[in-house]
């Protein structure tokens, strides 16, 4: 007789609820993650300040969506550059190489596919208590943790990040 295993079981959250963390500078909320989804995959919502940009970097395995709720940020993919603004989908495939620049205060919903990657951001990051970007310095030397940890999670650094004109030397 074939065995089955049940649905993951339904759940629900409001609006800023979530676990929530100081992460890399912004605001990170996990709004769905490999626990509650069985492993399907993750949402994670983050208010991210104006003037940020991640290094230039690959996914081995984690493709990202991004849908911007609030603010103005600039993509880029592979060799290609998006302004997304509210109700803006950009699409990061795993094994492309990305970057952004946030040019307002923004707010997005960040999909992956494969669960897990949300842990990096928490286990980096700090609780939040206030639903704001932080207003501490912590900012170089979460940035020093998680560089210890990039590889752990199928990420390679290949260039630097976004300058304030959108352009990304390529590494």
């Amino acid at each position: 007789m074939a065995q089955t295993t049940a649905p993951p079981t339904p759940w629900h959250l409001d609006a800023r609820e979530g676990d929530a963390y100081w992460s890399l500078g912004s605001l990170t909320v996990m709004k769905a993650t490999a626990e509650n989804t069985d492993g399907a995959f993750s949402v994670i919502e983050e208010l991210v300040p104006a003037g940020a940009s991640p290094p230039r970097h690959v996914h081995r395995e984690d493709d990202e969506l991004f849908y911007v709720l609030d603010g103005v940020v600039t993509f880029e993919v592979d060799d290609e550059q998006f302004t997304a603004r509210a109700g803006s989908t950009v699409f990061a495939p795993h094994g492309r190489p990305h970057s952004y620049r946030v040019e307002e205060e923004t707010r997005w919903l960040m999909v992956v596919q494969r669960p897990g990657l949300e842990r990096l951001w928490a286990e980096v990051g700090r609780p939040a208590d206030a639903w704001t970007t932080p207003d501490d310095d912590l900012l170089d030397e979460q940035m020093g943790a998680m560089m210890q940890r990039l590889d752990e999670f199928g990420i390679d650094i290949v260039g630097e990040p976004m300058t304030a004109g959108g352009d990304a030397p390529i590494g």
